[in-house]
């Protein structure tokens, strides 16, 4: 039997050896060896106890170095946190399906008009007003249902004004008391949202009258033509362009010019309503679009509302600007559906307006698109005359009526074209002003008028006088005269055989610009007529202000001799005008015995006309030029 006792164990083994009864039992081990076992099992639980002592403690150490670490790393994140939401210009915060708002992380100095403390534990419809709380709402369940994230925008009417923002809502994928929950970031987009309007403006309006411009404008109209169409009833296009604007850049300066085109845009504006739509489609060109209209007399009272916006004239720094505009109109639908197919219609009515003497208004019609297809065509197969010397000058006798003795002619173009036959130059001279090729027909005739000459002097006439009409698109250009003396002067002619006429009408177009070509004319020695005098707006002054060698009566006057005293009375009164200013008077359109004998009686100093001699060609002005008249 082992005797406990004598041995010094592990308490812990020494509990399980009496435990066990060891100690009770007999062996037949002998006791050193049982003592050397008992000794080596009690030495390994002394180290399992150490062992034990030890992780223990070094569980206890890392469990505290744990805690330390763990509190270093929350207090970091919450760091970074802050950093994070101070940094981002957004206002974050979680939602459930609900709308309530279950945490904001939001930085003390963003300027959001909240306050984290007041959205805690509420729900949109307490912040909100009730249309934008339904939208959120709304738009967080859409969210929630199709699992993608949805940007949204809104604003608010704050205090300091209406603040613009945008949200973007981005479900989790967890919950919160068994309720989905949704993150939304939300950030003041009323800078970006300011810069874009202004951007915007800029884009779609003009810089100078603050009107929309031509782009804008566009997509305008064709809105209106849709609604219109919609709604069964009709709208009206003006537009509107101002006559001799080019005048008064070319004079006063593009800055006076831009003044102007201001104070007209102003003018408009005060009588346009709140749904019409008014632009300026470029240059001098603007346009009106009014809706509903229900009579054609309701389009002429805004028509002539419009006009009667230029009757005063324009205060422009020191000057009182006295200008007119010419308006073309369209009814839509009815004229065109398509933006582009009316302001065409619109264009041609008011290029029509101007050649009924500017300063007015006109309808577009079906017939004015034939004329202006017609021009069209003109226009193009006017293009190649010159090259395919299409081109013949006649030659009218001037007669002066003391002797009857011819004293000169005047030179009248002819075209003959192989597609529309002969073409009177009423027809094709305005085409030719607006397509730019007056000034080489001009060129033409003058090289050919001087070669004529030529050959009648070579052929042994008496030196006469040459008529020669200048366009009205001419007399008002600073290179005129340069262009006209260089001509002359290299065909070596004397500038008295040449004589110029130019109509009242195209006088007022550049007044100064005008006055110096007349004066350098006259001074180099050209004659200088006023043509179709009486049939302007400005008669008088123009004879006073200006220079000239001779007035031209206007046929329209002549021919009514006999039949209108009214008009034989301006014929006296403008012969007795130009011999008080020292000048010669021919008439034209001279055709009866009738017209002859008035115009002898009251002083007329030539006439032309069918009475002596229809335009002729230049080889029978040698016959004519010795014949008993």
């Amino acid at each position: 039997m082992v005797l406990l006792e004598t041995i010094t164990v592990h308490r812990l083994l020494e509990k399980q050896l009496k435990k066990f009864k060891i100690i009770d039992i007999e062996t037949s081990i002998d006791s050193d060896i049982l003592k050397q076992v008992l000794g080596l099992v009690s030495e390994a639980y002394r180290d399992a106890d150490a062992d034990r002592y030890l992780l223990e403690r070094s569980l206890k150490i890392s469990s505290q170095e744990l805690c330390l670490m763990n509190e270093a790393q929350k207090e970091s994140y919450d760091c970074r946190l802050k950093a994070i939401i101070k940094a981002i210009p957004d206002l974050i915060f979680l939602n459930d399906e609900d709308g309530n708002f279950l945490e904001v992380f939001l930085s003390d100095d963003k300027d959001f008009n909240f306050v984290k403390d007041k959205l805690l534990r509420k729900c949109y419809q307490e912040l909100f007003p009730e249309k934008l709380s339904t939208f959120f709402k709304t738009t967080i369940k859409t969210a929630l249902q199709e699992n993608r994230l949805i940007v949204i925008e809104y604003d608010l009417k704050m205090p300091e004004g209406v603040m613009f923002y945008e949200a973007r809502i981005m479900p989790t994928g967890f919950f919160v008391d068994n309720k989905e929950t949704v993150m939304v970031i939300a950030r003041n987009i009323t800078e970006a949202k300011t810069i874009e309007a202004k951007l915007h403006y800029t884009a779609t309006h003009d810089d100078l009258t603050q009107l929309p411009n031509r782009p804008s404008f566009y997509k305008k109209l064709k809105k209106s033509i849709k609604h219109c169409k919609k709604n069964r009833c009709s709208g009206v296009l003006f537009f509107l362009d101002l006559d001799r604007f080019k005048e008064i850049n070319d004079n006063l300066g593009h800055d006076i010019g831009d003044k102007l085109l201001i104070k007209v845009a102003k003018r408009l504006k005060k009588i346009t309503q709140k749904k019409d739509v008014l632009a300026r489609f470029g240059g001098d060109e603007f346009v009106l679009v009014v809706e509903n209209i229900s009579s054609h007399d309701e389009i002429i009272a805004i028509a002539e509302k419009i006009m009667h916006q230029f009757t005063t004239p324009f205060p422009v720094k020191k000057y009182q600007l006295d200008i007119t505009s010419s308006m073309g109109i369209s009814i839509f639908p009815q004229n065109a559906n398509t933006p582009i197919h009316l302001i065409k219609q619109t264009d041609i009515a008011m290029y029509q307006a101007k050649a009924l003497g500017k300063n007015n208004f006109h309808f577009f019609t079906e017939e004015l698109a034939e004329k202006s297809y017609e021009e069209f065509n003109l226009e193009a197969q006017l293009k190649n005359a010159l090259k395919n010397e299409e081109f013949h000058l006649v030659y009218q006798p001037q007669i002066r009526l003391k002797d009857k003795k011819m004293i000169g002619v005047e030179a009248l173009i002819r075209w003959e074209n192989k597609i529309f036959g002969t073409i009177p130059p009423m027809k094709f001279i305005p085409i030719a002003e607006k397509c730019g090729l007056i000034e080489l027909i001009t060129n033409w005739v003058i090289e050919e008028v001087c070669r004529q000459i030529k050959i009648w002097d070579n052929q042994g006439c008496e030196p006469f006088a040459i008529a020669i009409n200048l366009s009205r698109k001419e007399i008002g250009k600073m290179d005129m005269f340069e262009r006209i003396t260089n001509i002359i002067n290299q065909a070596g002619i004397p500038h008295h055989r040449i004589e110029f006429e130019m109509t009242e009408s195209a006088l007022l177009e550049n007044i100064s610009q005008a006055f110096k070509n007349i004066e350098k004319l006259r001074f180099s020695g050209f004659m200088v007529a006023i043509d179709d005098f009486g049939t302007g707006y400005s008669s008088l002054s123009n004879l006073k202000n200006f220079f000239f060698d001779k007035l031209k009566i206007d046929q329209t006057f002549v021919q009514e001799i006999g039949f209108d005293t009214g008009d034989e009375v301006i014929i006296k009164a403008t012969i007795a005008l130009a011999k008080s200013l020292n000048l010669k008077v021919i008439a034209e359109g001279v055709e009866t015995q009738e017209q002859h004998d008035f115009l002898i009686k009251y002083g007329c100093d030539e006439v032309q006309g069918h009475f002596y001699s229809y335009p002729i060609k230049p080889e029978y002005i040698n016959q004519t030029l010795y014949k008993k008249l």
